[in-house]
């Protein structure tokens, strides 16, 4: 049986993609270059300086790929945005009646990665290649898992992972669900399912 989701395939992929923006942003702050100076010449002289020194640009030494890393990031981030703003309009009442934490698998899910990348070398074709090979082997292990919320960037806004037990329309049920709030039993909430094994609770 298909699994029904709330989230198609391009918003999945930016959402897996979200979780990695602090690994972009590592990459590009080690493939940093140099800061360009400009000079202004003072007239006249003021405490004794004759000119100010200032920024006009930040030279990285693979500007092309770093502008690519903050286009991706960013498209990702804004698309996570909007999926979690709109995933939960028409959601449904429920009630827990047993939660267990999950957020810890996040920790689990990345370090290793971005471990395992913080000595690639952007100018070099083979690592680039290697890069988006493992990273498109991720996204798609992630989507296939229903795993995409289990994201960095997700739990530094607040939100974590729990194991549910809950009643629906009286009816015993079990889903893992993503909470912006601890979730305790007899909480009520309001739910919207993802898909048969996941749902996302409504702030």
């Amino acid at each position: 049986m298909l699994r029904r989701n709330a989230t198609t395939l391009i918003p999945s992929i930016a959402i897996f993609m979200s979780g990695y923006t602090p690994l972009f942003l590592i990459m590009i702050i080690k493939d940093f270059d140099r800061i360009d100076w400009q000079a202004y010449q003072l007239t006249p002289i003021i405490l004794g300086f004759s000119q100010i020194d200032y920024p006009v640009g930040i030279v990285f030494k693979n500007s092309n790929v770093v502008l690519g890393l903050l286009i991706v990031a960013a498209v990702s981030l804004l698309m996570l945005w909007y999926v979690l703003k709109n995933i939960t309009s028409n959601p449904f009442d429920i009630t827990i009646t047993k939660a267990k934490s999950r957020s810890s698998e996040v920790v689990n899910y990345t370090i290793p990665y971005m471990i395992s990348f913080v000595a690639f070398d952007l100018s070099k074709g083979q690592d680039l290649l290697s890069l988006i090979i493992f990273m498109g082997i991720l996204c798609l292990l992630s989507i296939r898992s229903q795993s995409i919320f289990i994201n960095p960037i997700l739990a530094a806004l607040g939100y974590g992972l729990y194991d549910c037990t809950y009643t629906e329309n009286g009816r015993k049920k079990e889903c893992v669900m993503l909470s912006p709030k601890d979730l305790t039993a007899e909480d009520a909430v309001k739910y919207k399912k993802l898909n048969n094994y996941m749902g996302i609770i409504n702030k």
